[in-house]
């Protein structure tokens, strides 16, 4: 996923909900240079922002089961990286089921920067 620095990007995250199946945790981290940190963690008490980078600048759907995509809103170049969302359900018979997706993100500045200098026509040369 490509993202434009100050500008947001959807880290897709998306899952078919199963009948009796429970959404138990949700979490979010990624991995950069200085190892892999939880970003976002969801549970039966909400949602929680543990990176202090991040707070402020992510959300992740509410209300439409079967997308977990993480937005990022204000790109900063640091958010480049490998973005892993973990889904974790409980069935009937309380088993955990994990599906785990990786997705990696770079930030950009900008693709085609706007042209800082710009010519006269030439028939206003004098």
């Amino acid at each position: 996923v490509m993202g434009t620095w100050r500008g947001s990007t959807t880290v897709p995250c998306t899952y078919v909900p199963s009948e009796g199946f429970t959404l138990q945790t949700l979490s979010w981290s990624v991995q950069q240079d200085s190892g892999v940190s939880t970003i976002l963690r969801r549970d039966g008490s909400g949602d929680h922002i543990l990176l202090s980078q991040f707070r402020g600048r992510v959300s992740v759907p509410k209300h439409s089961p079967g997308d977990a995509s993480l937005l990022v809103e204000n790109l900063e170049m640091t958010d480049s990286g490998h973005y892993t969302c973990q889904v974790i359900w409980r069935s009937t018979d309380n088993s955990l089921i994990t599906r785990e997706v990786t997705t990696t993100v770079k930030v950009v500045k900008e693709v085609n920067p706007p042209s800082s200098s710009w010519e006269l026509p030439s028939s206003l040369h004098q």
